[in-house]
């Protein structure tokens, strides 16, 4: 299991929704980032691909019943 699937199932076993959503914001940051910098002589694919898969790994679990948003 990659270091980042156990954050993600820590934050889930301890509901805590918020924390799931920081690290996504900071993923999505970070992806921006790198696409941004890519370009002559730097094409970091294997890094986009990590941060991609990173953000889908953290919506999934976002997803799941019982880590809902509250009702307001």
């Amino acid at each position: 299991m990659k270091a980042i699937e156990q954050i993600i199932a820590g934050y889930v076993s301890l509901k805590d929704r918020r924390a799931l959503e920081n690290i996504r914001d900071h993923r999505r940051r970070l992806l921006q980032e790198t696409l941004m910098r890519s370009g002559a002589g730097f094409h970091p694919s294997t890094v986009i691909d990590t941060l991609q898969e990173e953000v889908d790994l953290i919506e999934a679990a976002l997803a799941r019943p019982e880590i809902a948003p509250e009702a307001s």
